[in-house]
């Protein structure tokens, strides 16, 4: 990674791009020169079907540096955002359930205090739930407020409701929604007394836990204490808080970042960001900078992150992490994935008799281990032999596969797809893994009568197919010799060729 960020999803539309659409198309008021500060009741606004910049501005902080309207995401997706306009980066996102396409257009409104957006075909996409306001305004924070005339304290905001990113000053709480990476395969979430990245499969219906840190100050075992709640500093430190009386907070715990103790003068923005590889990274902007640049992550190692190699793929730690396959053990590089394609569904099945495994292969490697072991589930108790180990994954449909430590007895079940695997140079850890069988893979289930049969008839086939070769070579020698016949009777006829040219000459008066 760049100094500067390495993962940051990319936004088709350049800073030039944006800055051009903001100076032609943006809604102005009064005077030609004033961009549009605050939305009213009655407000409405149409995105342009297939729009050639990726982000259309509607509204702008007072300060110019942020903007909200229509996004483009990925290559056809709609979305609304609250855009960083220096760096192109969606600080916010509505990420509606059901994304609107880019390619039709699609309508903004705010009436009756809430912000709605619809889509001519789909309906309603996205709205400002359990608010009514009168305005609508885009702070210098980057925060998104609905608010009513009459009280600066808003009925809705964007902080509230964070997407894969927290700015500066942006409270984060156990009832906020995680953040979401943009991939949709990672999340950030907040427990009372910790916090955990997770990955998200089947839908989110299954959310195992790869990194957790949990508060220093914090006592899980008080029943009555308050949960801890964090907070971006734009001193450079993540905080955990607990709210203390008196509207005081206490501080329980503190992420420094590597800017810290430097004391720069020259940040004006700091970020967290949920990124895509499945990390959770802090980053800076400084005033007149072309890049953000990292400042915090929470995993550092690469073969500690989750899906670094892919699905069933093998990490060798080292300067340069390596990635191998742990379906064929010649197979090294550092491109992933070694199985195609990503697990959606589980092993489980509903047959005659009730919930039945899937078939599946098995896989099984020595001096393998997973990184965050501590955190998943393992057998109640230790001493259990490598057997034991395997059954107790073999027979669970809802397990993929098993870590066992032959030192310790420990066994580490896995029951979410098998992502990326670590390797270490010890025999006595063992990985026992289940690879679903493809359709092209499935092995006959036909009774041996229809085998028989099938042999038969293929006999039959062999025997048919024989017949017509032999036939018709009969016949294609019969008509050879028919065409042979004629050649020799034109040869021998007669008198000699010359012979027929004389006659010939003779008819002539």
């Amino acid at each position: 990674m760049m100094k500067a960020t390495k993962g940051v999803p990319a936004i088709a539309a350049v800073l030039v791009a944006v800055l051009v659409v903001a100076s032609t198309t943006a809604p102005r008021v009064r005077g030609e020169d004033q961009l549009v500060r605050q939305l009213s009741n009655g407000f409405t606004a149409t995105h342009a079907a297939g729009a050639t910049s990726a982000f259309e501005p509607l509204l702008y902080a007072p300060s110019g540096v942020f903007a909200f309207g229509f996004l483009r995401v990925g290559a056809a997706s709609l979305d609304l955002a609250v855009f960083h306009l220096p760096s192109s980066f969606p600080v916010w996102r509505a990420t509606p359930a059901s994304p609107g396409d880019w390619s039709r257009p699609a309508t903004l409104t705010f009436d009756d205090g809430s912000l709605v957006l619809t889509d001519p075909d789909a309906g309603v996409l996205w709205r400002t739930l359990d608010a009514i306001g009168d305005t609508v305004a885009l702070l210098n924070t980057s925060n998104l407020i609905v608010r009513r005339y009459d009280t600066s304290v808003p009925t809705w905001q964007s902080f509230d409701h964070p997407s894969d990113t927290l700015v500066v000053d942006q409270n984060f709480t156990v009832s906020s929604p995680p953040l979401i990476s943009g991939n949709r395969r990672f999340a950030f979430r907040l427990g009372k007394t910790f916090m955990a990245l997770q990955m998200e499969f089947y839908g989110g219906r299954s959310t195992p836990t790869y990194w957790r840190h949990t508060a220093l100050e914090a006592q899980p075992q008080n029943a009555t204490e308050p949960p801890v709640y964090g907070r971006l500093d734009g001193r450079g430190f993540f905080g955990l808080y607990l709210a203390g009386g008196g509207g005081g907070e206490q501080k329980v715990d503190t992420l420094s970042f590597d800017t810290f103790v430097q004391n720069l003068t020259g940040v004006v923005f700091r970020r967290m960001t949920m990124d895509d590889d499945g990390n959770l990274r802090a980053y800076y902007w400084t005033d007149g900078g072309k890049d953000w640049i990292s400042d915090y992550k929470a995993i550092a190692d690469r073969c500690e992150l989750p899906t670094s190699c892919g699905a069933y793929g093998l990490c060798v730690p080292g300067a340069a992490a390596q990635c191998q396959c742990l379906l064929d053990s010649d197979t090294a590089g550092t491109s992933p994935p070694c199985h195609a394609g990503e697990e959606t569904a589980d092993l489980c099945a509903s047959g005659a008799d009730g919930v039945e495994q899937v078939d599946f292969d098995v896989v099984r490697r020595t001096r393998v281990s997973v990184a965050y072991k501590e955190v998943l589930p393992s057998l109640e108790t230790t001493n259990k032999t490598e057997a034991e180990c395997e059954a107790a994954c073999a027979g669970n449909c809802s397990c993929w596969g098993a870590v066992y430590n032959g030192e310790s007895g420990y066994c580490y079940l896995i029951d979410f797809p098998v992502e990326t695997m670590v390797y270490e140079a010890d025999d006595r850890k063992v990985g026992y893994f289940k690879v679903r069988r493809l359709p092209s893979m499935k092995r006959s289930r036909m009774s041996p009568a229809v085998i028989a049969a099938t042999a038969v008839l293929s006999l039959v086939l062999v025997g048919l197919t024989a017949a017509g070769v032999c036939s018709g070579y009969r016949l294609w020698e019969r008509r050879r010799r028919k065409r042979a016949g004629m050649e020799q009777e034109l040869v021998v006829g007669p008198g000699p060729y010359k012979d027929l040219k004389t006659m010939g000459s003779l008819t002539k008066p």
